[in-house]
């Protein structure tokens, strides 16, 4: 071949003609040239590279010939491909592999990772028959680096040949220590055995004894990081390791929820939420829908359709954003032309209202890879649920593409697995490893099956409440964020609620141009903003009642309906007068109430305009009392009373309760209601799943909750955070409820599973048993963690010993880092880093509290005090502690990490606010209002007074 002769067309000619002689010729003799990859490597046919052309020709042959000639696989042609990814044949694909096995031979880790970079998967075997993996022939063959470039890119490092050998068996039997301890620290197991029954130790003591060091080291390490610390009877006690939570209590008496523990799913419809009545999904259809090339849906109009175009772009506008974050743009078409059904062109998305007799919110949704996608709504309503589900579907295949093509290029996206070890959340859709095992019937290059989706509300009343009547009263930018998120999950009525003190100046802590932004938006929603009053007191005259509900109305000239709390509600139903002027200026009012034989009476003589919201408890005996013509809608909160997080238990039995007395005729619906009073002064994004999970019943009463429980969390991230990687946040949520609730039974005595507790009981049935694991008679305790933060003087103690603080901090810590590792993977998103910020508040709080609870257990009382008691293998138990009783240095020691830390200069003393108070500070000023953030702070001042020892009382007052 001549000196300036171009490489390619010759080899083109010989990859033809099937010459693969003279290719590996022409590339011995180019192979040291400065411009070999610029010509061998170059787009040089409409296939893309040599290689792209041997790959279509399917010539295996020619492909080996190419790689081992030194040619780069990772180049991508026109259609952003690389040749391994064009494969058609398993041949064409071993001869990828091949070339790995070859590149781990030589040790080659460069070009091992340039191929598997190139879509060659790391757990590519050699033969079907010999089953060895990539990482097994590096164990046997290569050097450690090439083993820990196998791991980094994500072998599986238990992954066995036919023989059960996993690549730590070879790495023993070669006798390599250095590659055991990178296999080990890998997470190899040495306990599973080979066909002969052999595991990593009897190979050891045959092959290579001085590995048995190494080995028995890391079962010794093994053993220290086990789920349970303590193998005696209070390991068998211990928080979540007796899994008296959800995973047990919810499904005691069926198996088929078992595989959805670990986050498994059966297909990725069941990441849409609310969950649609009906999915129809064409699997053997030839075509899918693909997404347009240049990134732009066309939406065109249906011209039969009664709908104003102006106003449906208006409700697409909403979901615009959602798409533009995955690389979907919008672009208006029009009305739709005469060949629309059958031209060629790529995304298109027809919309239309038909009314069909169905209720208001109802659509159909059609993907059709001809067709385009089709929108048809019962009203706009119904145009607005239809494209939410759809921009759904489009951002769960982004996602799915986004972790395949991630993987295929070698780039590792993964969080680690939660290290709880907790029975929650979705676990394999953390670690990016594959897309099809994350979502088993999505396409790997991303696009849609055809499909067909029919849905409608079951209830037209799904509202969630929030409560500003404490010391937490949200900002306006973040009521209406979480509107959006909401309206997306097809929320229909926001009740935004506020307390008036009647010894005060009436007044309403927004500005009238921000009610009336907050109105509007919410309008545009399609969510009913529903302005909520009350009083702290029911001991007021009618014309002060009148006086101030009539000031309340003129902050909202605007709306058609108002809510009243229950101490202004009951004077409302005594006075039918005032609650007759009051319709004349609201058509529909709201009354919270309580209900029992005393009110049933007077409340089944309302008049038609009033609604009644009651509590949704079992038994519900609201029909018992009034008259079946009242409506009445259920109200649930979104955390347990007397708590600082929900456990998931509550969330799911409260879901399903709502499902199931939502069947009555009387009921419109369900509300949930985050409240501010107390300790529910949490962060927000604490109440994201049980605001989903009530929203979805309400809108679908199908959907089954024993299922979708241990979904939530995955659901809440790709749908309130919209990242499908912030599992995790939510798993650790799961976790701090799972350890309060947990240590509270232990406090309690109530430890012992409460078989009537399941929701699989029968709750139809008389039974007094609530569908909340207590008696009718029995008060649900309050939080040990939140009876230490407000009475840390006067605690009882008497079931509770260091070992269980212990072991609840041990969970909170495993907490903390499974935090720490997904704040390294966080994206730059301030809405993110802030939720980040609250989970992690909350759990250095309860870290905190767990460790003065161990003191207050060691130093907490005088011994004269202190009780024995053996019930249930408990022997120790301090009685009644306060805080009062620790001694100096250990008070000292829990200010400073509380929230002081005391700095000697300059003969002065200098406080510092740290972690917790000023972490507080922040996520509050962040969420909240700023006049609201003293009273909030009053919640951590008992504590932190009673944590200063007696000498700095005073300093701390003023601190404080």
């Amino acid at each position: 071949m001549g000196e300036k002769e171009e490489a390619a067309p010759v080899l083109l000619q010989c990859l033809e003609s099937g010459r693969v002689d003279v290719i590996c010729s022409i590339l011995s003799q180019m192979k040291n040239q400065a411009d070999f990859h610029a010509q061998v490597d170059k787009l040089c046919c409409k296939e893309g590279t040599l290689l792209h052309k041997a790959v279509w020709l399917d010539a295996a042959d020619s492909v080996a010939a190419l790689l081992s000639g030194g040619v780069n696989p990772c180049v991508q042609n026109s259609e952003g491909k690389t040749a391994y990814q064009c494969c058609q044949s398993e041949g064409v694909r071993l001869s990828f592999v091949r070339e790995a096995l070859q590149s781990i031979n030589l040790h080659k880790t460069e070009r091992l990772c340039q191929l598997i970079r190139a879509g060659v998967p790391v757990d590519s075997v050699d033969t079907p028959d010999t089953k060895n993996t990539l990482l097994n022939w590096a164990a046997d063959f290569a050097t450690p680096e090439v083993v820990k470039a196998l791991l980094t890119n994500g072998a599986n490092v238990d992954l066995a040949n036919f023989k059960e050998e996993t690549p730590l068996h070879t790495a023993v039997i070669k006798a390599n220590a250095e590659v055991v301890k990178i296999l080990l620290s890998a997470g190899a197991n040495p306990s599973l055995k080979t066909k002969k029954g052999q595991d990593a130790f009897a190979l050891a003591e045959t092959h290579s004894p001085a590995l048995l060091s190494l080995l028995s080291m890391d079962q010794i390490a093994r053993d220290v990081r086990h789920h349970r610390s303590v193998d005696d009877m209070d390991d068998r006690m211990s928080l979540i390791s007796c899994t008296e939570t959800l995973n047990t209590q919810i499904l005691n008496d069926s198996i088929k929820y078992e595989k959805y523990i670990e986050g498994e799913i059966d297909s990725w419809t069941d990441l849409l939420w609310p969950q649609p009545k009906l999915i129809s999904i064409k699997h053997q259809s030839p075509r899918n829908f693909e997404f347009p090339k240049d990134g732009k849906l066309k939406v065109y109009f249906d011209d039969c359709s009664s709908a104003n175009p102006r106003q449906v772009m208006q409700i697409i506008e909403l979901s615009k954003p959602l798409l533009v974050s995955v690389g979907v743009d919008i672009e208006y078409r029009g009305h739709r032309l005469a060949d629309h059904e059958t031209s060629a062109l790529e995304g298109k998305v027809t919309c239309g209202v038909f009314e069909d007799g169905r209720p208001s919110g109802s659509y159909t949704l059609t993907i059709d890879a001809i067709r385009g996608v089709e929108v048809v709504g019962s009203d706009y309503a119904g145009i607005r649920h239809a494209f939410a589900t759809f921009v759904q579907i489009v951002r769960l295949h982004k996602y799915a593409l986004h972790k395949h093509v991630g993987h295929s290029n070698g780039v590792s996206t993964s969080v680690p697995s939660s290290p709880n070890g907790n029975a929650s959340g979705d676990h394999s859709l953390l670690n990016g490893n594959s897309a099809s095992k994350h979502f088993p019937d999505i396409s790997a290059d991303g696009t849609i099956k055809e499909l067909t989706i029919r849905d409608q509300p079951d209830r037209a009343f799904r509202a969630v409440y929030q409560d500003f009547s404490g010391c937490r009263i949200l900002n306006p930018d973040t009521i209406l964020k979480l509107a959006t998120r909401l309206s997306s999950c097809k929320a229909n009525y926001l009740f935004v609620n506020f307390e008036v003190r009647t010894t005060d100046r009436y007044q309403l802590p927004y500005t009238n141009r921000e009610l009336f932004h907050m109105m509007q938006v919410c309008q545009e929603l399609f969510i009913t903003f529903v302005p909520s009053i009350d009083t702290q007191s029911n001991y007021l005259e009618g014309d002060q009642a009148r006086t101030i509900i009539d000031q309340f109305i003129d902050d909202f000239p605007l709306c058609k309906v108002v809510h009243f709390g229950p101490n202004l509600a009951s004077l409302l139903i005594s006075d039918r007068k005032l609650l007759t002027s009051i319709q004349r200026r609201v058509p529909r009012i709201y009354l919270s109430t309580h209900v029992d034989e005393k009110n049933g009476p007077p409340l089944s003589t309302l008049p038609p305009f009033v609604t009644l919201c009651v509590e949704g408890t079992w038994p519900f005996e609201v029909e018992k009392y009034v008259s079946p013509r009242v409506s009445v809608v259920i109200k649930f909160s979104t955390g347990d009373d007397g708590y600082l997080c929900a456990s998931p238990e509550s969330v799911a039995k409260k879901a399903l309760l709502a499902a199931k007395l939502s069947d009555r005729q009387t009921v419109l619906g369900s509300m949930v209601c985050d409240l501010s009073t107390g300790c529910e002064a949490m962060p927000p994004s604490l109440s994201y799943m049980s605001l989903l999970a009530s929203v979805g019943v309400a809108f679908n009463g199908s959907t089954d909750m024993k299922k979708y429980a241990f979904l939530l969390p995955v659901i809440a991230a790709h749908h309130m955070l919209l990242d499908g990687d912030m599992v995790s946040l939510f798993e650790q949520v799961q976790t701090l409820g799972k350890v309060e609730h947990q240590l509270t039974k232990y406090a309690y005595g109530y430890w012992k599973p409460n078989s009537s507790s399941s929701p699989n009981a029968d709750i139809s049935s008389g039974s007094e048993t609530t569908l909340f694991g207590m008696s009718a008679n029995k008060k649900m305790p309050i939080s040990v963690f939140v009876e230490m933060i407000l009475n840390p003087e006067n605690m009882n103690m008497e079931r509770l010993t260091p070992v269980v603080f212990k072991k609840a901090r041990i969970e909170l810590k495993r907490t903390t880092s499974a935090l720490d590792a997904t704040s390294k993977l966080l994206p730059y998103s301030y809405d993110l880093a802030l939720v980040l910020e609250e989970i992690r508040l909350v759990t250095e709080l309860m870290v905190l509290v767990s460790k003065l609870g161990q003191y207050m257990c060691v130093y907490g009382s005088q011994p004269i005090d202190r009780k024995k008691s053996f019930e249930e293998g408990l022997p120790y138990s301090p009685g009644r502690v306060g805080v009062i009783n620790l001694p100096p240095a250990i008070r000292t020691d829990l200010a400073n990490t509380y929230g002081f830390r005391f700095f000697v200069f300059n003969d002065g003393l200098f406080f510092r606010m740290l972690r917790v108070r000023g972490q507080f500070q922040h996520v509050w000023l962040s969420r909240s209002i700023p006049s609201t953030l003293q009273n909030a702070l009053k919640m951590f001042d008992n504590l932190f007074r009673a944590l200063l020892p007696h000498d700095l009382q005073e300093m701390g007052k003023q601190l404080l």
